[in-house]
């Protein structure tokens, strides 16, 4: 492979690396990184994060984008610790599964029928959320669960975390759903050209609405992962991760411009995220500056994302001219 084939594949084969490079280097700054409790906790961690960027990328895959994700987490976690009290556990996941699925409803909706920016959509709804999360607690956790409740989260089947396995699970659905249904296909063309989808016969707006029930319905899952691992409704459950699932979409190689991505580039850069934040931690990296590097690798991601697509952009140009 030539220089300018590697530099192609760039995006393909460069996050698998850093994600190698960055776990050795731990290894070796961190005496308690490479060990069997923190690597199982790096799992637990990443689960909830994993499943709530799956949603992301579909709704991005689509050059859509939904900012209410940590916000929706919030509200499902009060509701679902709520309703789990009062009714029992099985209806409360049923009422935390309704209540994403109405907020993915809400946002898909809005962004369809108005045609308004997804930005400003979900932004709003994620104000929307948090507040009635915090006015239905009075800004306090819901506590008085049972031993059972931390199942979900803290558990295992076989040796394997039950987050891990729910996170396995909504990635195959997930990856099925994309690559080889009718659904997935309309996706990817709807994110690389609305208008040519719409003339080809494909229901653009009802594939909005569909893509923001997916995002609202596993944002959902996340929350009820994170509620269960800490066994109490928390209203500000799931904040920084709006941020934290664009960042590992985009790292994983999904264009914020729409049509191009797949989840297994989504799989390894929540892996690369989870192992830094759990990194930056054991180095006593304090809470703010790990925002700060989470924002810059999300810049540099996005930068990188434009320089591609400019790049596809001028050899399509050539291409064209060269056939003319």
């Amino acid at each position: 492979m030539n220089a300018r084939g590697f530099i192609r594949k760039l995006p393909q084969y460069g996050l698998p690396i850093a994600t190698v490079i960055l776990f050795a280097f731990l290894s070796f700054t961190a005496p308690s990184f490479l060990t069997g409790y923190n690597i199982q906790n790096i799992s637990r961690q990443v689960a909830a994060l994993a499943v709530a960027a799956f949603g992301q990328a579909i709704v991005v895959i689509t050059a859509g984008l939904d900012l209410s994700v940590g916000a929706t987490m919030a509200l499902v976690s009060v509701f679902f610790a709520i309703g789990t009290l009062k009714y029992g556990m099985f209806v409360g996941i049923i009422i935390a599964l309704a209540i994403g699925l109405v907020v993915g409803f809400l946002n898909g909706s809005i962004v369809a029928r108005f045609d308004i920016s997804p930005f400003i959509v979900t932004m709003g709804m994620a104000s929307i959320a948090r507040g009635i999360a915090l006015t239905v607690t009075g800004g306090t956790p819901v506590h008085g669960m049972s031993e059972g409740f931390a199942e979900i989260g803290v558990g295992s089947f076989l040796g394997i975390p039950n987050p891990i396995l729910i996170a396995i699970m909504a990635f195959f659905v997930c990856f099925f759903m994309l690559m080889y249904t009718r659904l997935g296909r309309h996706i990817y063309a709807v994110g690389g050209n609305k208008e040519a989808s719409r003339l080809s016969g494909v229901k653009v707006d009802w594939c909005t609405v569909k893509v923001y029930l997916i995002c609202g319905l596993l944002a959902a899952v996340a929350g009820i992962i994170l509620t269960s691992r800490v066994r109490s409704g928390q209203p500000t459950l799931g904040t920084g991760y709006e941020l934290q699932s664009v960042a590992a979409v985009v790292l994983g190689g999904v264009s914020l411009y729409g049509g191009r991505g797949n989840l297994v580039g989504v799989f390894f850069g929540v892996l690369f995220i989870g192992i830094l934040g759990n990194g930056l931690n054991l180095l006593n990296v304090s809470s703010y500056t790990q925002q700060i590097v989470i924002g810059i690798v999300l810049i540099l991601a996005i930068v990188m994302d434009s320089v591609l697509l400019r790049q596809e952009k001028a050899r399509k140009s050539v291409t064209v001219k060269q056939a003319a």
